[in-house]
């Protein structure tokens, strides 16, 4: 690779560093280093993966509420698609006008669909649900702070733990979905740097 006018930054003395790490994401630490010397907050990049959730809770539209299976797929779409909170309870107001009140399996999809964008916001590839623990991995853009993740399994060993493949791990029950997006608002809490909380 040669570019011209790099000087050191990109020079014989980097050359090691980038052909390690591939120069996208060489210059992606570089940038963050150079905003952190800059006194600058860290950029954090909302991750374009769908994550993955497998949890105990059965969320869908049924045939019985919504007859129509072009609507259902229009109405999935329209889920899949939603970035915003707000959106989710328009969405949830304009079912009970048209079809009536939710089913549990229709608030559950709502409830889904609501923790889907908090993981995808914060970076969280995958959340599994067992029956008396939850789990998560981060992806490589994950917001989370693995000091504070440290200093939680350090204080509570009996209650938080991190498995060797990355997963960090919560003793808990969980018996709704509901209850489930409540118990991760008070996890990340716990494990967001606290400049990033009012920011998911």
């Amino acid at each position: 690779m040669e570019i011209r006018g790099g000087g050191d930054l990109l020079g014989a003395q980097q050359s090691g560093h980038i052909a390690a790490v591939g120069f996208d994401l060489y210059t992606e630490l570089l940038e963050e280093a150079i905003r952190e010397l800059e006194g600058k907050p860290p950029v954090y990049e909302e991750s374009t993966r769908e994550p993955e959730i497998k949890a105990p809770f059965s969320s869908f539209l049924s045939e019985d509420y919504v007859p129509d299976v072009h609507q259902r797929l229009s109405l999935y779409r329209r889920f899949s698609a939603a970035t915003q909170e707000a959106e989710l309870d328009e969405m949830e107001e304009e079912l009970r006008d048209r079809f009536g009140p939710l089913p549990v399996e229709a608030q559950n999809l709502i409830w889904l669909v609501r923790i889907k964008q908090v993981l995808k916001k914060i970076g969280v590839d995958s959340l599994t649900v067992g029956p008396e623990r939850i789990s998560l991995v981060p992806g490589p853009n994950s917001r989370l702070d693995p000091s504070r993740a440290i200093a939680l399994i350090s204080s509570r060993p009996d209650k938080y733990l991190l498995t060797p493949d990355s997963k960090f791990v919560t003793k808990v029950t969980t018996p709704s979905i509901k209850d489930l997006y409540f118990t991760l608002d008070q996890l990340l809490k716990e494990l967001l740097p606290r400049a990033q909380l009012d920011n998911r």
